[in-house]
């Protein structure tokens, strides 16, 4: 269970960090700003905004880079469930939540979802997917070698 707090605190910051790019560096027509600004007023977001107009930030950490933490998350919390086990019984959840990730960029695409679709985007979410399955992997080899 110690190990699970962790994972879960993990989680938690990696969708706050994505949520708090989305609040600092996205338009007004984003859901987050308009709850943020109904649920704290507009000088909470107007605040948040503020923060974070003086830094020059790549385009890709903004647009790309919360893709491939919400993915990120989502690995995590799916093999902390099959605890952090790669087998046939894991891999079909992994691999449902990473192709679940790559439709929904690309129904982006076909404008059945919306947004933007992003070639960059995709690569971000295979990014956030292969890091926690590339450390299991680590982690199960060297458990391995001792």
């Amino acid at each position: 269970m110690k190990g699970n707090t962790k994972v879960l605190l993990l989680v938690f910051s990696v969708l706050c960090f994505g949520l708090l790019i989305y609040a600092t560096t996205r338009t007004e027509s984003l859901y987050l700003n308009q709850w943020l600004g109904h649920v704290g007023g507009n000088s909470l977001k107007d605040f948040l905004q503020n923060l974070f107009s003086l830094i020059s930030i790549p385009s890709w950490m903004i647009y790309s880079l919360p893709d491939a933490l919400w993915m990120l998350a989502l690995i995590l919390v799916v093999m902390m469930i099959w605890d952090f086990k790669l087998n046939r019984r894991s891999i079909p959840w992994i691999a449902g939540a990473f192709c679940a990730g790559i439709l929904f960029e690309v129904g982006q695409s076909f404008h059945l979802i919306r947004g933007t679709f992003d070639f960059i985007d995709l690569i971000s979410i295979s990014i956030g997917a292969l890091i926690p399955v590339f450390f299991t992997l680590l982690n199960m080899r060297l458990c391995k070698l001792k």
